[in-house]
């Protein structure tokens, strides 16, 4: 609009100095009218254009997507320890003593017998002289008897084979593998918490027996 009336005083001059008064006066008449015309349009213009607005939406339309990515921390290495593992050779006449590191845990006598009823590394050339099978069901360390005491399932009975010195091997492969400790020196066999004299007829454990070195290779 400003530029609009500063066209329009700027004509004025111009016609009333370079044309006559009656000229400069038709020419002013057209001027104003065609200066009403725009104005007009102008304002038109101004109602019908809609300002422009930010649109709100509702919050009960938003969504909030979220992503979560795993965090991988990185906490301190375990720490391991070489336990002593007792199992017979390929012939069943001998035990052979064999060294592996596992996990340090606070139940390391419990941790150790496990470790020994997995067995054997394959390609050790070793057979488990504990039979297949037997779980460790309890175990019971008494440092100032230096006494361990150990209760199997059955198979450690039933599963043992009659022949040779299968039960010898059985029995000392534990008492050896748990005596290697400071705080054991003997170990008590019970079978599904019940107190055996022996296995098979050949050992007795009727009282708690001690490690074995004549059996080991």
């Amino acid at each position: 609009m400003k530029k609009i009336w500063m066209f329009f005083l700027l004509a004025m001059v111009i016609l009333f100095t370079a044309a006559g008064c009656d000229r400069a006066s038709e020419t002013l008449a057209g001027l104003k009218q065609d200066f009403q015309q725009d104005v007009a349009l102008n304002e038109t213009a101004d109602e019908n254009d809609t300002p422009n607005k930010l649109e709100v939406p509702d919050p009960d339309d938003i969504t909030i997507e979220e992503t979560y990515e795993p965090v991988q921390t990185i906490g301190e290495p375990v720490q391991e320890i070489t336990v002593s593992l007792y199992f017979a050779d390929a012939d069943r006449q001998r035990l052979v003593k064999t060294e592996k590191r596992i996990p340090k845990v606070e139940g390391m006598a419990r941790a150790t017998v496990e470790t020994l009823l997995e067995g054997p590394e394959q390609s050790s050339g070793l057979v488990a002289a504990v039979p297949g099978g037997t779980q460790l069901l309890d175990i019971n360390v008494k440092p100032e008897e230096k006494r361990c005491i150990v209760d199997f399932s059955q198979e450690l009975r039933n599963q043992l084979a009659s022949e040779g010195n299968s039960e010898q091997l059985a029995v000392y492969s534990i008492a050896n593998t748990l005596c290697q400790f400071d705080t054991i020196e003997e170990v008590e066999f019970r079978i599904e918490g019940q107190t055996v004299t022996t296995l098979a007829g050949g050992e007795d454990l009727s009282g708690a027996v001690t490690a074995n070195a004549e059996i080991v290779w």
